[in-house]
């Protein structure tokens, strides 16, 4: 308790604004990603254009970044209240029931979530057992996660004896590599790398310009594997309070961004790797047999992990995605 009246202080502070004086339509949102992790933050970014463009100002979101609370304790401040919005992926609170940590093993067409019902099961497993409803759902790209490294994959096509950095949900793909996983947050990556404590790093696809990952590494392994997938939450009292309108422009501004998203994450990494080859960047590439393993050990292993954090909870949505053709 102590911990979130801190919390709802430093929250006050940020935004220059009493707690007590925050209108219903002035919303405070924390995010696990800032500017310089990008394209990742880009999606934060166009949430927040199509919320302006729709409501046309009646809905206002003030971003509160990482640097006031670390992404591993963002949603229990978000679930009771201190902050009214959260930005981030299911990974980083997996311990709490973070279901939508899985979507990433779920095909990124935007239409068959929906009608499929696996976006409303995320959306309700969020409201019943975190206190939050989603209102965006939404790919980074089409290319989904890569891991760059100092050195090639080895004459393998494997990366026996390294340590290579990833969240859990890149744990499954990094051991079947041979590797031993590194949990560290993504804003230590760069210093890691270039004093030898990890000889790679487990990430989206794009990044690696933005956070100058390339200073400290020089390839990337091709292809990439899986969707990666950011949510936006809301508090569950916070929404309820909301009017009938402006729960709309929410909704509506995270379909708009998850119909667009996928073009524009594209497009970003395009050009990234385009700047990449030019700073004289290479590929690693996996064969075309480690690459099937690859993927089947991606979905299998974060499967697992929603088993063990969400137990039924996985297997109900796992049901809806594969129905619809949409996960194996």
């Amino acid at each position: 308790m102590k911990r979130l009246t801190n919390l709802a202080l430093v929250a006050t502070v940020a935004l220059g604004t009493p707690m007590a004086a925050t209108q219903a339509a002035n919303l405070k949102l924390l995010t696990s990603w800032n500017r310089d992790n990008w394209p990742t933050y880009a999606a934060l970014e166009q949430y927040v254009k199509n919320v302006d463009g729709i409501g046309g100002g009646k809905v206002k979101i003030a971003l509160v970044g990482k640097e006031v609370v670390p992404p591993f304790e963002q949603l229990q401040p978000v679930s009771a209240g201190v902050f009214d919005m959260l930005f981030s992926h299911g990974v980083y609170h997996s311990g709490s029931k973070g279901i939508a940590l899985v979507v990433d093993a779920i095909d990124a067409d935007v239409e068959k979530r929906r009608s499929s019902g696996v976006w409303g099961f995320v959306d309700s497993y969020y409201q019943k057992h975190n206190n939050m409803k989603l209102v965006a759902l939404t790919a980074t790209s089409s290319q989904g996660y890569h891991i760059f490294l100092k050195k090639p994959l080895s004459a393998d096509n494997d990366l026996k004896g390294r340590k290579i950095r990833g969240t859990l949900s890149y744990h499954g793909v990094i051991r079947l590599l041979g590797a031993s996983p590194v949990v560290l947050p993504g804003g230590q990556i760069y210093s890691a790398l270039e004093k030898g404590v990890v000889d790679g790093a487990a990430w989206p696809a794009a990044g690696m310009k933005s956070m100058k990952h390339y200073e400290v590494a020089s390839y990337r392994i091709r292809p990439t594997f899986g969707t990666s997938n950011l949510g936006v939450w809301i508090n569950l009292n916070k929404w309820k309070g909301l009017s009938k309108s402006d729960q709309k422009i929410l909704l509506d501004a995270g379909l708009k961004t998850e119909r667009e998203m996928q073009a524009i994450g594209d497009t970003i990494l395009a050009k990234e790797d385009a700047w990449l080859d030019k700073k004289g960047l290479k590929y690693t590439r996996l064969t075309s047999a480690n690459f099937k393993r690859v993927k089947a050990t991606w979905n299998s292993s974060l499967w697992d992990v929603a088993n063990k954090c969400c137990g039924d909870g996985a297997g109900k949505l796992r049901a809806l995605a594969k129905k619809a053709g949409l996960t194996n």
